[in-house]
């Protein structure tokens, strides 16, 4: 299958739109999204990682373009706890054992879902590094995200992370504009994406979240962040909401948007 993909006036690389599958949504969204002619990003249940060759497997016959999303919570590699921390290691290298082989693989993984924990920076620091270094040895991507809330939804964190440990970063809009920073008016979505810009791998798509994810009602909150995310050489983008009409209402909304950014569409 060919994903929905335009081409940016001026770069070589084309975007490709994903959706975000996680394991409980398996066999019905990820059909759905891969007839749409969609790539996708899946997120497995950390307690059955053998489900992953079985999710996966003709998705992959099929061609469908794929990345990972490691959304581990309760499973902190920066927990200040060192045997709770090697506990979500573990988890991490297994994960990544499971999807290497073949073509290059990208991967998210998060730091701080649990924004009430307390985070040893230094074992963060240390951790996603072993993750990069391991990453590298089987031609994987180790990326890192911005959150809403917590030591995460500080961007000076996130790219100390990723500049100490050679991680690159998923630049979540929704967290970005949503985050206390940018609610008390301190920074904007826009700003958050000029600090990542040399990191930037990829960027997961939706409008706001509030203690969910809420699609985009236009483009004058999210457009200014996807203006900066234009500028830079990410040309992955997840779509992370679980309802089709809105997948289908925000893909059109910044498709719509972009066209009028001077892009041609591919076929």
């Amino acid at each position: 299958m060919v994903p929905l993909q335009q081409r940016i006036s001026g770069y070589a690389d084309p975007v490709t739109f994903a959706v975000s599958c996680h394991w409980h949504s398996f066999p019905e969204k990820p059909e759905w999204v891969a007839e749409k002619g969609l790539a996708i990003e899946y997120s497995p249940n950390a307690k059955r990682l053998d489900d992953i060759y079985p999710h996966l497997a003709s998705l992959k016959e099929d061609g469908v373009p794929l990345r990972y999303h490691a959304f581990f919570p309760g499973f902190e590699i920066g927990d200040v706890d060192y045997e709770q921390a090697e506990r979500a290691m573990d988890l991490h290298f297994q994960f990544l054992d499971r999807i290497h082989g073949g073509c290059h693989k990208t991967v998210t993984v998060h730091v701080g879902l649990n924004p009430q924990a307390p985070i040893n920076h230094d074992r963060v620091i240390r951790n996603l590094g072993r993750l990069v270094t391991y990453g590298r040895t089987l031609r994987i991507t180790v990326c890192v995200e911005n959150l809403k809330r917590g030591v995460a939804s500080i961007p000076e964190n996130v790219l100390c992370w990723a500049d100490q440990s050679g991680s690159r970063i998923t630049l979540d809009v929704g967290h970005a504009v949503s985050c206390e920073l940018v609610s008390r008016g301190e920074l904007s979505g826009a700003q958050i994406a000029d600090m990542f810009d040399h990191r930037i791998e990829e960027i997961h798509l939706y409008g706001y979240e509030t203690d969910t994810h809420l699609p985009p009602a236009d483009m004058s909150l999210i457009g200014p962040v996807i203006d900066r995310v234009l500028e830079t050489s990410c040309r992955w983008w997840t779509i992370e909401l679980n309802d089709y009409a809105e997948i289908d209402h925000t893909l059109s909304l910044v498709s719509g948007y972009v066209a009028e950014k001077q892009l041609s569409l591919v076929a």
